[in-house]
């Protein structure tokens, strides 16, 4: 099919993922099984033959058949089973909840392993099948490999506690960090973009600091008063409720990172993932994301859908 819809075979190699070599050799072992020729040969795409086109309408009504099959078996979510695997970047969790609970209330006997990884790894996940779904920044690589939706792009916030130097301010200059000591989670680490790497990085170099891979030491020292901190906006929602602590607007450098949900695009992907796909990229998700997070800062802005 995806032959016929590209009318090329680099392309249509390229849907299925696969070499230009494996698709036409896919091709004549299905010439040889079906004892018809599929494909005009020539020396390039000329077309089908017409026993190549009852082929596609045959496929077709196959597909067509197995999204039924695949809508009947997601409508029997009591009987539903297994575990889903969920990678997530860490500075995603805070927001998770709005996303798993609708999964978990719909499909109650489905378990699930979510885990925290880089987006490399979520890549290399997603390569080697050991990843069903996944909520992660969205770039090119990943775009190649799944179906995306974005749900939010990563902003992030200085954090004090209370009472202490840009108390009150709606927002702080970069450059302003250097006059606080920083307790920060290390400037490589994935929670950060490429951007705000190398800033915080350099930050280090003029200011005292600690660096830990521990939030929970971040927010314990923050609420000395003596170290403040940069995190991901999300954080600011497990901070919505502390008395001690006040989470400031820092201004975007360059072009924000995207974040959102990932689905494979391999037909033999789980049922239950795109399932949890489909609702993480629903409106109803949408709004509920926005809700969550208009309470917490003024803006989200609305998913866009990725091939």
């Amino acid at each position: 099919m995806a032959l016929a819809k590209e009318g090329h075979f680099a392309r249509a190699a390229a849907a299925c993922h696969v070499s230009q070599p494996t698709l036409s050799a896919a091709i004549q072992q299905l010439e040889a099984e079906l004892g018809v020729p599929i494909v005009k040969r020539g020396q390039r795409f000329q077309g089908l033959t017409d026993e190549g086109l009852l082929v596609i309408e045959a496929a077709k009504r196959m597909a067509n058949e197995r999204d039924c099959l695949r809508e009947k078996l997601r409508d029997r979510h009591n009987d539903s089973s297994g575990t889903l695997r969920v990678g997530v970047l860490g500075s995603t969790v805070p927001l998770l909840k709005s996303l798993t609970l609708p999964f978990c209330h719909r499909f109650p006997h489905v378990n699930l392993s979510v885990m925290l990884q880089s987006p490399f790894d979520v890549q290399q996940a997603f390569e080697a099948s050991s990843l069903d779904v996944a909520i992660t920044y969205i770039d090119p690589p990943l775009r190649r490999l799944c179906r995306t939706q974005i749900l939010y792009t990563e902003q992030y916030d200085l954090l004090i506690r209370k009472g202490t130097a840009f108390s009150g301010r709606k927002s702080v200059p970069w450059d302003d960090l250097t006059r606080l000591p920083l307790c920060l989670l290390s400037p490589d680490s994935p929670i950060f973009g490429k951007s705000e790497s190398e800033i915080l990085a350099k930050l280090l170099t003029k200011t005292p600091h600690i660096v830990t891979n521990a939030i929970w030491m971040v927010m314990d020292h923050v609420k000395t008063g003596k170290w403040a901190s940069v995190l991901p906006r999300p954080v600011r929602i497990m901070v919505a409720d502390d008395s001690q602590l006040e989470a400031i607007p820092l201004p975007n450098i360059g072009k924000a990172t995207p974040v959102g949900v990932a689905v494979s695009k391999r037909e033999s992907g789980s049922p239950l993932a795109e399932v949890f796909f489909e609702m993480a990229a629903s409106s109803e998700a949408s709004s509920s994301l926005r809700a969550t997070l208009g309470i917490r800062y003024r803006s989200l802005p609305p998913g866009i859908s990725e091939g």
